[in-house]
């Protein structure tokens, strides 16, 4: 049966689809796109996951039936499920350039960023002084009306960088990482259980077109913008930022957020994980550099 809750499905009749999102896969775009299909003007303005969740019929719908074969009939009366895959390796970094990277999200610092680099930052000084450091930071990393490249301070060990390195995360993560944008792909959709049309983000926007055909609704112009890191593309900084991991980090990385993923869904990720452990090693702390 269905692993994830059914309240993870959401039905968008008017679209002839049920869609389950997926993190870091372009679900701020479809989300963007259903919501819009779904409410009016007004109410669109007020709409996020939660209420499409909460007023959606799919989780009503599929919470009375138990585990069940998704079959003919019931795509008929919900719509067409698809879900929207992304290459693991490229996924699981740009949950931390997206959220984590130089405090740039001041929520996420303080909800996981500060935690982060108390944890697994290694600064030689007393703890009065590492509280007075702390504070510092915390006050630079929250003032938004700055870019976080102009909080560096090589004077202050926990803001040279601001915010936790991809190393510090990756320790993080396998330690105590709880968190919606880390849940691989296959947890949130079981998709052993629906047979969804799987869509690649590598190729959204041809592959939205043919899954549209599918349902007749082809008339829609969509127009799926790729959300950039100001600080690079995230699948062309993948080098730098892994070649930071030691080997049995990487390994354990790649076991728990990663493997299922790339071998259900076709990536090529042990290659790419391969080549990236016979580069020379980067300095955790200056990934940011990547352009």
């Amino acid at each position: 049966g269905i692993n994830a809750e059914y309240g993870d499905l959401i039905a968008v009749p008017i679209l002839g689809l049920m869609w389950c999102p997926t993190f870091k896969a372009g679900s701020s775009n479809w989300l963007d796109l259903i919501c819009k299909e779904t409410f009016n003007h007004e109410a669109y303005q007020e709409c996020n996951m939660h209420r499409l969740r909460a007023t959606n019929p799919a989780a009503r719908f599929l919470s009375k039936r138990g585990d069940f074969i998704w079959d003919e009939a019931m795509v008929k009366e919900l719509g067409l499920p698809f879900m929207v895959v992304r290459n693991p390796v490229n996924r699981f970094l740009s949950a931390f350039r997206d959220k984590i990277e130089l405090g740039n999200i001041a929520w996420y610092y303080n909800a996981l960023g500060e935690k982060i680099v108390t944890k697994y930052r290694e600064v030689r000084v007393s703890e009065k002084e590492k509280i007075a450091l702390l504070a510092l930071a915390r006050k630079e990393i929250m003032d938004e009306s700055r870019e976080a490249e102009s909080k560096w301070d090589a004077s202050n060990p926990y803001l040279s960088p601001p915010g936790p390195t991809f190393l510090e995360f990756v320790k993080w993560a396998l330690e105590d990482g709880v968190d919606p944008h880390l849940i691989t792909m296959y947890k949130q959709c079981s998709p052993c259980s629906v047979d969804y049309s799987i869509l690649r983000l590598e190729k959204l926007s041809e592959e939205a077109d043919y899954l549209f055909q599918k349902v007749e609704r082809s008339y829609l112009n969509l127009d799926f913008q790729t959300s950039l890191n100001v600080r690079g593309k995230t699948s062309d900084c993948v080098d730098v930022f892994y070649s930071t991991i030691p080997g049995e980090l990487l390994t354990r990385a790649y076991e728990k957020f990663m493997r299922v993923d790339c071998e259900l869904f076709e990536y090529p990720c042990l290659e790419k994980l391969e080549k990236i452990r016979g580069l020379p090693h980067s300095s955790p702390s200056q990934t940011h550099l990547c352009k």
